[in-house]
């Protein structure tokens, strides 16, 4: 299996990583991924849908390298973030099995679709629209989620949906992950937002998003391992950061307000998306 390995090339001033032999560390990379990290922690969106067009337009790394290295290191970032969440009671886990049987699917089917076409040699310039589109929907939902008025209604208030909404719900998360690495973060408190009895705090919806996506983002990895798609000079530049990072919002996610987060997050979002489609 072949591996492709990056190092650092200054061309016109921007740095570039380009592939060789050895495993290095890049602390620009890290520094950035302390960022997202921290944001990760504090309301489950960023490892993807930040980290990946960050690392496409300001690293210069090819599309299907920064997803397919960006969906392993969401899968470890999100897993020590959802174990500190479980540990302080967070996780609604009735939500999870549904959505997981529905994103597990989505993921094993996008990431096969990826790994052809990469096998096969056409043209990945195509990962970088879809790509966009969900961080711009991603954006939408925050903006949408957090600029409207704070309700607070009894939980006996309204129906909750059916199953049928988590598994095609997390069938489209799955889908998303695997072709784009965005998907389980900011869309996926948008589905939790819906599914969750009225009232639901804040910290609850993070801490069940960021479990949510572990499992969808390791199956997605595994074939990407497989295929020798997965730079590891880069995930352990991202891992660096994005741990401690990540650790510290967890920590933090109780005594920050929400509503700003979510608005920082979602401008952003689409800071991000646009630079990414000019990019």
């Amino acid at each position: 299996m072949q591996l492709l390995l990056p190092t650092i090339v200054v061309v016109a001033n921007c740095s570039i990583l380009r592939h060789s032999d050895t495993v290095e560390f890049f602390p620009l990379v890290s520094a950035v991924a302390v960022v997202i990290g921290l944001l990760v922690g504090l309301t489950g969106v960023g490892a993807g849908a930040l980290m990946t067009p960050i690392l496409i337009v300001g690293f210069g790394i090819s599309p299907p390298i920064a997803i397919a290295t960006d969906v392993l290191y969401a899968a470890i970032t999100k897993s020590v973030g959802g174990l500190a969440h479980m540990r302080s009671g967070h996780i609604q886990w009735a939500l999870l099995r549904p959505l997981w049987v529905g994103g597990i699917s989505g993921a094993l089917v996008g990431s096969l679709v990826v790994i052809f076409f990469v096998r096969e040699g056409g043209a990945i310039d195509w990962l970088i629209y879809p790509l966009a589109a969900l961080i711009a929907l991603a954006a939408i939902s925050l903006f949408v989620r957090h600029l409207g008025p704070e309700k607070s209604l009894p939980a006996t208030s309204k129906a909750l949906p059916g199953p049928a909404l988590a598994l095609g719900g997390g069938a489209g998360i799955g889908l998303g992950v695997s072709f784009t690495s965005v998907g389980a973060g900011a869309l996926g408190m948008a589905l939790l937002s819906r599914l969750s009895p009225p009232g639901t705090l804040a910290h609850k919806l993070v801490g069940t998003d960021l479990l949510l996506a572990i499992p969808i983002a390791l199956v997605a990895s595994i074939g990407y391992l497989l295929s020798g798609i997965v730079d590891f000079s880069l995930l352990w530049s991202l891992l660096a950061g994005s741990l401690p990072g990540v650790l510290l919002g967890s920590a933090l996610s109780t005594r920050v307000p929400n509503r700003v987060l979510g608005l920082i997050v979602a401008t952003a979002l689409s800071i991000a998306g646009v630079a990414l489609v000019v990019g």
